[in-house]
């Protein structure tokens, strides 16, 4: 395998495990509080930074959420990605990457069910599911 994939998928594990990392529980209250108040050198959460769920995307496409951005813009994203050839899973590949429109970049990795990808640009992104066909 390519050092450069080797690399990948060690920063892909590294922030699984670093965001799992938590308490499990069965500590005082004192404990388990979370000091929420922001320094001067974090930098605050985007606006619209919830994710939320949308309904209705292309055909063969589901399980959209979006952060930063609306829906209807989820879905556009979806549909540039799922018109685009250059975006389709190359032979032989398990993950791969195209641009779609408006700066959004999206990474695609082959699974059991299908294709999981996510697109994202500077503030924002999209996650769906694209069923194989």
């Amino acid at each position: 395998m390519p050092p450069g994939r080797l690399l990948a998928i060690f920063a892909i594990l590294a922030a699984v495990t670093a965001a799992g990392c938590g308490s499990s529980g069965g500590g005082s209250e004192e404990s388990s509080a979370v000091d929420t108040t922001a320094t001067a050198t974090t930098p605050p959460a985007p606006a619209g930074a919830a994710v939320r769920s949308c309904e209705g995307t292309v055909a063969g496409t589901e399980q959209l959420r979006v952060t930063g951005i609306g829906c209807d813009v989820g879905r556009g994203i979806v549909a540039a990605w799922a018109s685009k050839p250059a975006c389709g899973r190359p032979a032989n590949t398990s993950r791969f990457a195209c641009g779609v429109y408006d700066g959004y970049r999206c990474l695609g990795a082959a699974t059991d069910r299908g294709i999981a990808v996510s697109c994202a640009r500077s503030g924002s992104s999209a996650a769906f599911f694209a069923r194989r066909s």
